[in-house]
């Protein structure tokens, strides 16, 4: 499974260049989620409001729906109810679907639908709030902040274990009342029949990409250099943050906080919760 995640994150890189790649698929994250990444792993870590720390969010604008198919190296063949086309086998006459085959052990076929994107609309008061927390020792240099999402209502995911492979996919009844097409399969199906996919699955109200946020090592570096480092609180009245440093993160935010790029995304192994493999399927 660990394989198949691979070529699917690095599918994903190129179209969504800078957003880390969610998993497990079924995975919903927010706006201002927190995560722990100490030790190379990515745990779970409450969000900002439990930190007392207010933020507002503002919608994006990402395209309705988005497909790939490995550079054309996936065949997708549709079938509508009453129709016998011919390459089906699992699917009955009465059955609308798709049967999806796989050129190459590299295919992949990512398809999601409704989508919806939302972020910070004002990063200086979220600097200015972590900076707060950092010199309060209730932040430290391992935590992370979830800046921006994409949400899918419904999605699709095929990645191919070898050559020749191949899925039947049918349709729910929501998604048969017409000729079906990619985007209405996307999380309205089921699996009649796969053969040699390494990961197959369909699920909807997913995150499927999203962006994270830290404070910038140079700005952590400076602070300790300039005020010394900062201890957890332990119970005392905090020393009050000083205003050049509040003034910088209104300022100028980012040089306080940054994106954390791609490839820095811990692998998925040492993420949170591994997906649910697929139960065997018979060989033809």
């Amino acid at each position: 499974m660990a394989d198949s995640y691979d070529r699917y994150k690095a599918a994903m890189l190129d179209p969504w260049k800078g957003w880390w790649i969610a998993w497990p698929l079924s995975q919903h994250i927010d706006v201002g989620d927190v995560f722990d990444m100490s030790g190379g792993a990515l745990r779970e870590a409450g969000d900002l409001a439990g930190r007392a720390i207010g933020f507002t969010s503002r919608p994006g604008a990402p395209p309705g729906s988005f497909s790939y198919d490995s550079k054309g190296s996936v065949s997708v063949h549709f079938k509508s109810s009453g129709s016998v086309p011919q390459g089906f086998s699992a699917l009955t006459e009465v059955d609308a679907g798709a049967l999806v085959e796989f050129e190459s052990d590299s295919s992949v076929l990512v398809v999601y639908s409704g989508l919806a994107q939302e972020g910070f609309s004002d990063t200086r008061s979220v600097a200015a709030d972590l900076a707060r927390l950092y010199w309060g020792g209730r932040w430290d240099s391992n935590l992370v902040a979830v800046s921006d999402v994409v949400h899918a209502a419904s999605g699709l995911v095929l990645v191919a274990a070898q050559r020749g492979a191949s899925a039947e996919l049918r349709a729910t009844a929501s998604a048969a009342a017409g000729p079906p097409t990619l985007v209405d399969l996307a999380g309205d199906v089921s699996f009649a029949r796969s053969a040699h996919v390494g990961l197959r699955w369909a699920g909807s109200a997913v995150t499927p990409f999203y962006r994270v946020v830290r404070l910038r090592e140079t700005w952590l570096h400076r602070i300790t250099i300039q005020y010394g480092p900062r201890q957890p609180g332990r119970g005392a009245a905090p020393e009050a943050i000083p205003p050049l440093v509040l003034d910088e993160a209104h300022d100028d935010p980012g040089a306080v906080l940054e994106n954390i790029a791609a490839d820095e995304q811990p692998p998925a192994s040492d993420s949170v919760g591994p997906e649910t493999a697929p139960p065997p399927q018979p060989e033809p």
